[in-house]
Parts: C-alpha cells; sequence; structure tokens
C-alpha cells in the first residue's frame, strides 16, 4: 500500500496551503482592480482628450468659416449664453455618473423661474432672500425625485418623465399662463451681480458659472463624496458592500441637479427680468447632449465637469456658428443631434479598444 496514503494528516500544512491559496487570490484581485482602474483611467483620458480636439477643431473652424465668431463680443456672448446651461448640466453629471438621469430639468427651471418671479414680483420679498428660497425649493424636489427613485426601486426615466410634465404643469397654474414680471429699482444689487458686466466686458453669469464649475469639478474628484458617486455608478452591488450609502448619494446627486435649477433661475430672472411658463421647454435635451458630448456615458462610472464645460461650449459654438453662418434655424436640432451620436459612437469605440 502507498505509504503516502497512510501517512496521517498534518493540520499545519493544509493551513499553510489554505494560507498560500487565500494570498494567491487576493493578489489576483488586487492585480484585476488596479488593471480596472488603469484602463478606465486611460478611457477618461482617452475620451477627455478627443473632446478637448473637437472643441478645439470646431472654434478654429469657425474662426476661419467667419469673420465675426472670433471677436471679444461673440465670445462674451457665447460664454454667456451656456452658463445657465453649464450650471444645470454640473448636477446631471453627478446623475449619470452614479448610473441615473433627470428628465425634469427643464420643467424645474421653468417652474422655479415662475416662483422665483412671483416671490420677487407679486409678494414683494426680497430678491436675494427669494433666490434662496427657489434653491432649496430645488433641492426638495431633486429629493422627491431622489426618494422615490431610490426607495421604490422605479427607473429615474420615468420618475423624473411625471416630474416634468407635473411641474410644467404647476408654472402655468402658478403664472395663469402669462409672464410675471419683476420690479426693480436700477440701483438693486441683483441684476448688477446676475446681469452686470465686469469691466464693461465680461457677463457675470460667466464668473458664476467658473465657480460652480470649480467648485464641483473638486467635490468630484477631490472629496469622498465624489468617490462615491464614482463607485455608486461604476458597481453598486461592489458599492453596497463597501459600505457606501447608494441610495443617499443617489438623492443627494438629484437634490444638487434641483438646486442648481434654483440658481440657473436667478440668473435667468437677474437677465431678463420676468418669469415665462414655458421657460425651459426642450432645456432637458441641450443639458443632456452637453453631458454626453463632454464625455460622461448613460451607463455611470465615469465622467468629468471640465468634460460638461467643453460639451456645453461645443453646444455654444456650434449654435452661435449656424446663426453667423446665416444657416436655417431648423438645421440646429439636426447638428445638435449629429453630435451626440458621434460623441457616443467615439465613447463606444474607445471602450471597445481599451477592453
Amino acid at each position: 500500500m502507498n505509504q503516502d496514503s497512510e501517512r496521517p494528516i498534518d493540520h499545519q500544512e493544509v493551513d499553510a496551503l489554505l494560507d498560500d491559496l487565500g494570498e494567491d487570490a487576493e493578489d489576483a484581485e488586487d492585480k484585476t482592480i488596479a488593471e480596472d482602474s488603469s484602463r478606465s483611467s486611460f478611457l477618461r483620458r482617452a475620451r477627455g482628450a478627443s473632446t478637448l480636439i473637437a472643441a478645439l477643431l470646431i472654434f478654429v473652424g469657425l474662426s476661419l468659416a467667419t469673420p465675426l465668431f472670433l471677436t471679444v463680443p461673440n465670445v462674451m456672448l457665447v460664454a454667456r449664453q451656456i452658463s445657465i446651461l453649464q450650471i444645470v448640466a454640473i448636477g446631471m453629471t453627478f446623475l449619470f455618473i452614479s448610473r441615473e438621469i433627470d428628465l425634469s430639468v427643464g420643467s424645474i427651471y421653468g417652474f422655479l423661474a415662475v416662483a422665483l418671479a412671483t416671490l420677487i414680483g407679486k409678494n414683494g420679498i426680497d430678491p436675494w432672500i427669494a433666490t434662496v428660497m427657489v434653491v432649496i425649493l430645488g433641492a426638495m424636489i431633486g429629493f422627491a425625485n431622489g426618494f422615490v427613485t431610490t426607495k421604490f426601486g422605479i427607473p429615474s426615466f420615468i420618475v423624473t418623465l411625471g416630474s416634468l410634465s407635473i411641474l410644467r404643469g404647476a408654472a402655468l397654474l402658478l403664472s395663469g399662463g402669462w409672464p410675471i414680471s419683476l420690479k426693480l429699482s436700477d440701483d438693486h444689487s441683483f441684476p448688477t451681480l446676475t446681469d452686470g458686466r465686469l469691466f464693461d466686458t465680461i457677463p457675470a453669469q460667466i464668473f458664476w458659472m467658473l465657480i460652480l464649475t470649480a467648485a464641483a469639478g473638486f467635490l468630484l474628484s477631490k472629496t469622498k463624496f465624489g468617490a462615491h458617486v464614482f463607485a455608486t455608478g461604476g458597481n453598486e452591488e461592489a458599492a453596497v458592500l463597501t459600505g457606501i450609502p447608494t441610495k443617499r448619494v443617489k438623492t443627494l446627486c438629484f437634490m444638487m441637479t434641483g438646486a442648481l435649477c434654483g440658481v440657473a433661475a436667478g440668473l435667468l430672472l437677474g437677465q431678463v427680468g420676468s418669469g415665462f411658463p414655458l421657460t425651459g421647454q426642450g432645456f432637458e435635451l441641450d443639458v443632456i447632449a452637453a453631458v454626453v458630448i463632454g464625455g460622461t456615458p448613460l451607463w455611470g462610472g465615469s465622467g468629468s465637469i471640465f468634460g460638461t464645460l467643453l460639451g456645453a461650449a461645443i453646444i455654444g459654438m456650434v449654435t452661435n456658428g449656424l446663426v453667423l453662418l446665416g444657416a436655417s434655424a431648423y438645421f440646429e436640432p439636426v447638428a445638435k443631434g449629429a453630435i451626440i451620436v458621434l460623441a457616443v459612437l467615439a465613447d463606444t469605440l474607445i471602450r471597445r479598444r481599451v477592453s
């Protein structure tokens, strides 16, 4: 009989063997995580570079196509036009990264503009206090969207589609279908700080946009909350196992988006001086386009605020360029749609090459 089969089991040897197998498994897992992290980092860099190159090419192309494009007044106009778009798109970027979406941002924006005009124009509340109130109201609307989505497991696409209709109707009911004008003195600080110009050249909206973009970029890339947003969108099950409160993270992203709609409503009223019940119709499409063109995918887990800024800039330049070139207004949605398809195609090709 084989002597090895009669030898008694050495439990110490078995434990040592199991320890070695465990260490090998941990090493393999660490290696896989490192490879995934490296692949994700390369993907973000490649996608960001492609967006930046596209923005530069459009800028150079329009500068050569029409001499009116590369003038200080026109550049300031484009930057001013994309300011509100970028501010709302910041919140949408957080939502996309966490693998959620808010189709109601246009209606939230329009409803809050009417609410703000009502508070100031009809109730005589100080514009700054009223703006804080609508920012809080926007956060509460975002909380409602996030709570229903995460608590009951209803896709955010459906929840916010319902919110889109509800809030559009609420804006019409609140205003009676008519615009609400503000009555502010010429020397009031509200229009000065929301629609004034530094050195009679740079619109105030640009400063608000840059401040919020920088703050959001820091929050997303340098804080624990930003890491939780990426983890939630990248692999929600794994994030839950590591102790990340994914439902809370998503709800906070919805609240941030709603609050930023309130900020955008304040800037709009400072600029136009009245609240229109149909403000923001179709605005959600431009916001989603800016985020997608900027390199943040619909399936979550990656993206950047700077990329969204480039996406908003591309939309602004294309819209402005078509006007300067005398193109038909009906061609604008065609151009935007084509850019979105190309952006998603580029992202898909990059992912396939990396994988």
